[in-house]
């Protein structure tokens, strides 16, 4: 297994964990939810020799979208979001972009499906559809390196909000459930927003899932 780095930048106005995986054999990297601030990903990047092949996007509310665009310019890497998100990323009244008086919109290079299987920077990766939070929400699951990066899906003893557009509290908890709960205790989950947890952890104490 290649040796690996993950590093958490914390971006935009509600802060957002923006979050670099890297391959330090290979010199190439994976940005999950650039949500504001290009420049600093791109900083980091350069002062480790990091080429960003990919930037993939666990869903498309505002404060994880914003530096999208200028970063997939900047590094010329493709977007990946899940098949079911591409409306709301390109609509800036349901990705809550408009609110904020930063419209935004989003147009993934790369449409996931559930289960995919697939291989960047010398990772492989499983996209799990988590629909909830977001109609299109998704997380990353790292079996070799024994990581899930879960968005706003779940939080350290907490869920994702489901009162948004395309939201739905029962599916959230659902795919929690039925989808994160089955991976192994010991896998580590890196939520959207907030400290870093267990899935064993999340089993026993988040009252939500018990």
């Amino acid at each position: 297994m290649s040796k690996f780095q993950l590093k958490t930048i914390v971006l935009g106005p509600v802060q957002t964990n923006c979050y670099i995986i890297s391959n330090e054999d290979m010199r190439e990297a994976l940005v999950f939810d650039p949500g504001d601030s290009p420049e600093k990903v791109e900083q980091y990047l350069k002062d480790n020799d990091l080429t960003c092949k990919a930037i993939l996007l666990t869903h498309g509310h505002f404060d994880h979208i914003l530096g999208v665009q200028d970063l997939a310019e900047r590094t010329n890497a493709k977007v990946y979001a899940e098949e079911m998100e591409a409306r709301l990323l390109q609509d800036p009244q349901i990705n809550s972009s408009a609110r904020v008086h930063r419209p935004c919109r989003v147009a993934p290079d790369v449409l996931l499906k559930d289960q995919e299987e697939i291989t960047l920077a010398g990772f492989t990766m499983k996209v799990i559809h988590t629909p909830g939070h977001t109609a299109g929400g998704a997380c990353y699951y790292f079996p070799e390196l024994e990581i899930l990066i879960s968005g706003d899906t779940l939080f350290r003893g907490d869920i994702g909000r489901s009162d948004l557009p395309t939201g739905d509290g029962e599916q959230l908890i659902e795919s929690i459930r039925q989808k994160l709960m089955i991976l192994p205790d010991h896998v580590k989950v890196y939520p959207g927003h907030g400290a870093p947890s267990t899935i064993g952890f999340e089993r026993e104490h988040n009252i939500y899932i018990r």
